[in-house]
């Protein structure tokens, strides 16, 4: 299985070469994410999958936003990346961690960096995205309604809301709480409060924060919908 002391070797030298980025680990699973920083709205992170093939390990990069009730520095989806087929692909392969910083460096940080606002979730570029990340991310209802109440565009989450407010009565395990969630936030955007939508999304995203231990790389900004007139 490929080892944490494997997974340190590549972090550190990735760590020495850019300076906007920092490791941190799942607050369940304890599996170590390279983040970038800072965190404002959505996360940002590469991650190294510990399998059973000790020598050929699996590389994810990670988009997600920071104030949904539940989420975590695992995004919205993990996201597969190869390195080159024509170079080192495995731990024991000499030049293996210089091509794995090189791909990291040339096609995956540059794509995360330019991820700096909620909008931009929808146009990751220059690196595939699978159908699992679009679909939660334009057909998953209680994420939908996040989003959209941070954008400030009421009127779009209210019919998401309008349509799906009871389906958590009917549910009796997941995703009942994400749907219940959905509507405590619903009913507040229904009702144009539009202070208690951005009290409620920011005290999601601070509970975010707590959860995965980003203290010391978040900064606290206004949601889109508390700059609009």
């Amino acid at each position: 299985m490929t080892t944490q002391k494997q997974i340190k070797t590549l972090f550190d030298q990735l760590l020495d070469r850019n300076d906007d980025l920092i490791v941190k680990k799942h607050y369940v699973f304890k599996v170590p994410y390279l983040m970038l920083r800072p965190v404002r709205h959505v996360s940002r992170s590469i991650s190294i999958d510990r399998t059973s093939r000790a020598d050929d390990p699996n590389f994810f990069w990670h988009v997600g936003h920071c104030f949904g009730p539940f989420g975590s520095v695992a995004g919205l989806a993990a996201e597969w990346f190869p390195l080159p087929r024509d170079k080192p692909s495995r731990w024991s392969e000499t030049g293996f961690i210089e091509t794995a910083v090189e791909e990291i460096e040339t096609n995956i940080l540059p794509m995360l960096r330019r991820v700096q606002t909620i909008e931009d979730m929808f146009r990751i570029e220059g690196v595939p995205r699978s159908h699992e990340y679009d679909g939660w991310l334009n057909h998953h209802e209680p994420y939908q309604i996040q989003i959209l109440a941070a954008l400030g565009r009421f009127e779009e989450a209210t019919a998401i809301y309008e349509r799906i407010k009871d389906w958590h009565l009917r549910m009796t395990s997941w995703p009942r709480a994400d749907y219940e969630k959905a509507s405590e936030l619903g009913a507040l955007i229904a009702d144009g409060d539009r202070a208690g939508v951005a009290s409620l999304l920011h005290g999601w995203e601070g509970d975010f924060v707590a959860r995965n231990g980003l203290e010391d790389i978040y900064e606290r900004t206004p949601f889109p919908l508390e700059l609009q007139p």
